[in-house]
């Protein structure tokens, strides 16, 4: 979170994921330093449902592996992949993973006709 507070005191507005439902699009919550935090689908603290939905320009994605194309290995349940898909449908979108380098798979990652590259991916150590 100290990043999170910084980049508000930058006045940058920052929104955080929310599951709906499974085998749907994450939405997005804005989140500000005394926003009130709920429990979320899988525990996690989510902004509670009064902050207003937001639709991000930037997006970091968590993931468990990547390949040097830029490729993710998600978490398993598809929802930054139909998050992903719905958004650039809608307006372009950075997407940003982070990761360390001890992710990186040195082999080709296998993908999906769904499956889209990052366009960047950054490490304690390079910038992809």
């Amino acid at each position: 979170r100290p990043m999170m507070h910084s980049f508000d005191q930058m006045n940058i507005t920052l929104c955080l994921p929310v599951v709906q439902d499974k085998d749907q699009p994450l939405i997005f919550r804005q989140w500000t330093p005394d926003v009130e935090m709920v429990p979320g689908a899988f525990k996690e603290e989510v902004p509670h449902s009064s902050s207003p939905e937001l639709v991000p320009d930037v997006l970091i994605v968590p993931l468990m592996a990547y390949d040097s194309r830029r490729y993710r290995l998600g978490y398993g349940g598809g929802y930054y992949d139909r998050t992903i898909e719905k958004l650039k449908q809608e307006k372009t979108i950075v997407t940003i993973g982070v990761a360390f380098s001890v992710q990186r798979s040195e082999e080709e990652l296998p993908i999906e006709d769904t499956d889209e590259s990052l366009d960047y991916l950054v490490t304690e150590s390079e910038i992809l």
